[in-house]
């Protein structure tokens, strides 16, 4: 396999690209998921964070990012560990946003599941302090 078919390298440079961007570049993760992904979320929907639903399709992961980015601001993400094992990618890592609407900040340890199939990812759950990221959405 090559280094650019790899998942760990595919997510490497992805995450990378997220970061440079501060977030801006939702592109990045365009690249790498299939048309039907599925992504979900520890917050699931709720009311204060309503971008955290879950999607089922690459324009609902496009609907993601671009609420995400709507609401919050990056202050810093840094996903430093990746743990591979068959086709699933466990990153670990930490997260700070900031809400655009309150002025408060979400720090929290962060891990990601992903699942490739064919060289796409078909599959992604985040996991963080859901409890930390309503509060800091909560005016």
């Amino acid at each position: 396999m090559a280094a650019h078919d790899d998942p760990v390298s595919i997510l490497r440079e992805t995450y990378a690209r997220w970061v440079d961007t501060r977030g801006s570049d939702c592109e990045c993760w365009m690249d790498i998921i299939a048309d039907d992904v599925s992504l979900g979320s520890l917050a699931e929907g709720a009311p204060e964070v309503p971008f955290t639903m879950r999607r089922t399709s690459k324009s609902g992961v496009r609907a993601y990012l671009e609420d995400l980015m709507r609401d919050w601001e990056m202050i810093s993400h840094s996903m430093g560990e990746f743990i591979a094992q068959g086709d699933r990618i466990a990153v670990v890592g930490r997260a700070v946003w900031r809400h655009k609407g309150t002025g408060k900040v979400a720090d929290t340890r962060k891990v990601d599941i992903w699942r490739f199939h064919n060289g796409k990812a078909v599959d992604f759950e985040e996991f963080y302090d859901t409890a930390g990221l309503i509060a800091a959405a909560t005016p």
